[in-house]
């Protein structure tokens, strides 16, 4: 099990949040594409997460494919995702399988996302296909909860555009 403590930052410039982030020094981690699908049991929503298949390519090889359960936790500032991953061969079959379970496909979405690390914190800069969710935004994963103050100063981001949403959350925000 993985555990991540996340927020997004949403209202912003993504090209003028690279050029802050590399003027204080961050190291660029990674640049990949994603497909992302999600899940939901027939009827209704698991109660304390999510389900995500995740294909990622980076440099036009695709790497390993991860089936994802995201417990999710919050608090008024941060959502943890206690996150339990295993690999797997090939998204139609899993599909199928989870089908078969009475787990249907919400929805499908692709993501390009750019990766810094910036005082043992990671960065994702992200931008979703206008079908999935329209507007950019920044994922910030913490080491632990008293760093966010520091960062958003030394980002100079308003706590305004700071949420714990997850994407789906976001997307049922637009009606989408």
């Amino acid at each position: 099990m993985q555990r991540e403590i996340e927020v997004k930052v949403l209202n912003i410039d993504l090209n003028e949040m690279e050029e802050k982030l590399i003027a204080l020094g961050a190291e660029k981690v990674n640049h990949e594409f994603q497909t992302n699908y999600t899940f939901v049991p027939d009827g209704g929503e698991f109660e304390n997460g999510y389900l995500r298949i995740r294909e990622t390519r980076v440099d036009g090889k695709r790497n390993a494919i991860e089936l994802t359960f995201k417990e999710i936790e919050r608090d008024d500032e941060f959502r943890v995702n206690n996150e339990y991953t295993v690999n797997i061969d090939s998204v139609a079959m899993m599909i199928k399988i989870l089908d078969q379970l009475d787990i249907k496909l919400q929805y499908e979405g692709d993501k390009e996302r750019t990766s810094y690390l910036y005082k043992g914190q990671r960065f994702d800069l992200d931008i979703w296909d206008e079908k999935t969710y329209p507007y950019p935004f920044m994922e910030i994963e913490f080491t632990n909860k008293s760093k966010m103050d520091e960062i958003l100063e030394d980002l100079d981001i308003d706590r305004a555009n700071v949420t714990n949403d997850s994407i789906t959350e976001l997307r049922k925000k637009l009606n989408m």
